[in-house]
């Protein structure tokens, strides 16, 4: 698990991120993301394009804009606080165009270490009452 927004940055700059594959095929453009730390706002420029990213300090024309406190931002790359939500306490403001951005951070910022899809647990759930009740039957 990553510790830091920056560490999480410089693995998707090297497209170490499996959600990257998962991206739909309109999730392209150019985001950045504003770090606010001590008065001081550092910025990156994440450009997504067929499930590759490319990660740098500059760039040009951008469709979205996320911007938050680096302890915020350390939470969401630890997992321990996810994007919607953030954004919805305003911990973290997202400018521009939103559904690019919710991508982006569904993506970037992982759920918890142990999280799984609740549609996941309802199938193996599902999968384990169907083998007990095929046991229970056959005898």
């Amino acid at each position: 698990m990553t510790g830091s927004v920056a560490e999480l940055l410089d693995k998707l700059g090297r497209n170490q991120n499996p959600g990257l594959k998962e991206l739909p095929a309109w999730a392209e453009g150019t985001i950045r993301l504003d770090i606010r730390d001590d008065g001081k706002v550092e910025q990156w420029f994440i450009t997504l394009k067929k499930g590759k990213a490319q990660v740098s300090t500059t760039g040009g024309e951008v469709k979205a804009v996320l911007c938050g406190d680096r302890s915020v931002l350390d939470l969401m790359a630890r997992g321990e606080t996810k994007f919607s939500p953030a954004v919805f306490r305003a911990d973290l403001i997202v400018e521009g165009d939103l559904r690019l951005a919710d991508a982006f951070g569904r993506i970037l910022f992982p759920g918890p270490p142990m999280a799984h899809h609740p549609r996941d647990f309802v199938r193996k759930e599902g999968a384990k009452r169907d083998r007990e009740n095929r046991e229970h039957s056959g005898r």
